[in-house]
């Protein structure tokens, strides 16, 4: 039912769950009715039947010492109708005898005693089921002593007709009411829902680059969280779409320069006759595609970790000692060549986080390649793993840092060097200002917090990243 719901109107979806309920406690109403309209029926029809044993038993008298049954007509009139029912009656004498009447007219199991109230009890008889009545009236005043009993029974059609039309005309009340309940009910949601419809009126009627948040204070409380939550994934699709164009702008304004040096040494080199400078401009147009190179996988690992992506990133569980380490291993060759002495470091201990291993590898692969580039030549650089906690009550966090003896980043520009191609004073060494833009797009992916501080005697820089732990 919810598939179809949600292909199909609500209106509908609605009607249903309203009438539904209401068809259950109308079939409920139904069986409780007939039990109830049955009970009525007999109760009436069982006090004609005493009334008609009575009138008869009123009848019996004693004439020159011999009991005699005058049977009134109005006795068994009380119980005709226009259905074609059957009434039978018997009579008995004191000593058991049949005074008149139908002498095999099954009696009551216990027959009643003087004094008690009429027995109504059932029973069959010529292949038909039958109410009856005992009723038990002592002779007073004659020669002869004892009781008489009367006996009178009658089929069933009458009372099943009386029940079965209780029944009808109260169902049928019934249902007429639920059938002008679902018509109120229908025109109802048509008044209700006009707050949706207007609403789709005003969505269908914005211009397709509008995604500025839907005013909800003119709508129905009921329909608030839902454009609430509709205008925050506006928000992230707008805040996406704005990236994109950034991104997009970004890397059209950083890869003209180069590509149009590339082009321009590469015309100067072919109008040179000489091989020597040929050859020298062309390895100008080689260090110049190595860095057009690796401006482009910047920025595929920039727009790769933006926090939006990252939800399509498979994550796990991660040690991030070692991959720390197996990063650090990556950048051993080009420490070497400047000569830079590059350690790691860790507290023996498993540092397990919660990420995506390809992003947190370039987060650290970034920071060592961003030390080793603006270090000195002979300096040291040193990566670590700990555990740190604040306090007995805080749980430790897993911090990641890479500290280098460099040039370091004055305070002033600590701020902005997260910004994508912002270079400051570190503006004439090779690079194009995206690594730290990306260490801190995944660190906001990752819900890590990064800090650019001093290194150990406060030269150089120290870069600290923080990651909750995962126990």
């Amino acid at each position: 039912m919810t598939s179809e719901a949600a292909r199909g109107s609500l209106r509908l979806h609605l009607l249903r769950w309203l009438l539904l309920p209401l068809f259950a406690l109308l079939a409920l109403n139904a069986y409780l009715s007939n039990r109830a309209a049955v009970a009525i029926a007999n109760e009436s029809f069982d006090r004609l039947l005493i009334a008609s044993a009575d009138a008869i038993a009123d009848q019996v008298s004693v004439q020159d010492g011999q009991l005699s049954v005058d049977l009134p007509y109005v006795a068994l009139q009380l119980l005709e109708s226009n259905i074609q029912e059957r009434v039978f009656y018997r009579v008995l004498a004191p000593d058991g005898s049949t005074l008149t009447g139908y002498a095999d007219l099954p009696l009551p199991r216990i027959r009643p005693a003087d004094g008690d109230k009429p027995r109504l009890y059932r029973a069959d008889y010529d292949g038909e089921s039958l109410h009856l009545v005992a009723l038990r009236k002592p002779l007073f005043g004659t020669t002869i002593s004892g009781a008489v009993m009367v006996v009178v029974a009658e089929t069933g059609e009458s009372r099943r007709a009386l029940s079965r039309r209780i029944v009808l005309e109260d169902l049928g009340r019934q249902a007429l009411l639920i059938a002008a309940t679902g018509l109120l009910v229908w025109l109802g949601l048509r008044g209700g829902l006009r707050p949706l419809v207007r609403l789709r009126d005003q969505l269908l009627a914005r211009p397709s680059t509008d995604l500025s948040p839907i005013d909800a204070r003119t709508l129905p409380a009921e329909l608030r969280p839902l454009i609430e939550a509709m205008n925050q994934h506006t928000a992230r699709i707008d805040r996406l779409i704005q990236g994109r164009q950034q991104f997009l702008a970004d890397a059209s304004h950083q890869m003209r320069t180069p590509l149009a040096e590339m082009r321009t040494q590469i015309e100067y080199s072919l109008r040179q006759p000489q091989v020597e400078q040929a050859q020298e401009t062309l390895r100008d147009v080689h260090d110049a595609v190595d860095a057009l190179s690796r401006l482009v996988t910047q920025m595929l690992s920039l727009a790769r970790s933006d926090p939006s992506a990252l939800q399509h990133q498979q994550q796990g569980l991660i040690d991030l000692v070692e991959l720390a380490r197996d990063a650090t291993l990556d950048f051993v060759s080009a420490a070497r060549k400047k000569q830079i002495d590059l350690g790691f470091e860790d507290g023996a201990v498993e540092v397990r986080v919660r990420g995506n291993p390809v992003l947190l590898r370039e987060l650290v692969a970034n920071l060592v390649d961003n030390a080793i580039v603006y270090s000195d030549e002979g300096g040291s650089i040193v990566v670590r793993v700990v555990l740190s906690t604040a306090g007995a009550e805080t749980p430790p966090v897993a911090v990641l840092e890479v500290e280098d003896d460099g040039p370091g980043i004055a305070v002033a520009d600590r701020e902005k060097v997260f910004q994508r191609f912002y270079r400051g004073a570190a503006g004439k060494a090779p690079g194009s200002g995206l690594g730290l833009a990306i260490v801190a797009e995944i660190c906001a992916s990752h819900e890590a917090r990064i800090e650019l501080l001093d290194g150990a005697g406060g030269r150089g820089l120290r870069v600290r990243v923080t990651l909750p732990r995962v126990q």
